[in-house]
């Protein structure tokens, strides 16, 4: 009798079984997507291009203004490191659904974060929603007030920014709203036995393939929304040798962090 059957067997509460069969192999599993991401997928440079981008640097992109950290603070932009954080961790042990639920929910707090730290929105808004008092506005919305004027206007005229976005918004929804049976768990984890209530997690090669391409998309959307944001940090300037040891916390991007955004750019904007 293996390790799996044993747990399945076991006179033990439901809740207990989930738990010991969901970190069964969990290191192997987590080996093996280590092993095809290094060995098997093609964008693997641009994918640790993407990850060292938000590990490294994502939040020096956040404008360390007045009118930025009395509104919304680093908030937005830590938790979207979060987000993203945990979508290649639920990605590597084979839990498909939630990684892609991360992608989702970074993309999202992107636009909001960029949204109520505009001019056009008052600073209470943005406090009520930091403040979970006021719901998050819708994404599409939010899109629609943006490209009526400036930059958004002009880049959502030229490169359907817009429409772009709402794309990419769309398909990762998809996997949240269970479109289907492709959407599901079984065709996402390859899974064909479920009984008691539980099943073994699995990996499957092609939606962790999926997966790094669903977060090479939303890392660079979220690179444009952040130049759009604050477009200084398109070039590199030397403020460690202006400031010193007293310059901004953030806003300002050297020569080789510019680089970075500038490669992560979607080639069509």
């Amino acid at each position: 009798m293996n390790e799996f059957t044993k747990i399945l067997m076991e006179n033990s509460k439901p809740i207990e079984k989930k738990g010991k069969l969901f970190i069964h192999g969990i290191d192997e599993r987590v080996d093996a997507g280590l092993e095809f991401i290094r060995t098997k997928y093609e964008n693997n440079v641009e994918l640790e291009l993407a990850i060292d981008y938000i590990e490294y640097f994502h939040s020096e992109t956040i404008k360390a203004d007045i009118n930025q950290l009395t509104k919304l603070g680093y908030y937005p932009s830590t938790e979207t490191e979060m987000e993203l954080d945990h979508s290649i961790k639920h990605a590597l042990i084979g839990s498909y659904k939630s990684s892609f639920s991360d992608l989702r929910r970074a993309l999202e707090l992107t636009v909001t974060d960029v949204y109520l730290s505009s001019e056009e929105v008052d600073r209470q808004k943005a406090v009520d929603w930091i403040m979970s008092v006021k719901d998050t506005p819708g994404f599409s919305n939010v899109l629609s007030k943006l490209i009526k004027n400036g930059r958004y206007k002009d880049i959502d005229d030229k490169c359907e920014w817009k429409s772009n976005l709402q794309y990419l918004y769309w398909l990762l929804s998809d996997f949240s709203h269970n479109k289907g049976q492709l959407k599901g768990y079984r065709e996402l984890n390859n899974t064909n036995f479920f009984t008691a209530g539980t099943s073994l997690p699995t990996i499957k090669n092609d939606t962790l393939k999926l997966f790094c391409d669903f977060y090479i998309k939303t890392v660079k959307e979220i690179v444009a929304l952040q130049s759009l944001y604050n477009p200084v940090i398109l070039v590199g300037v030397p403020f460690e040798e202006k400031f010193g040891l007293e310059g901004p916390m953030s806003g300002y991007l050297n020569d080789g962090q510019a680089a970075v955004i500038n490669k992560l750019m979607p080639e069509k904007y």
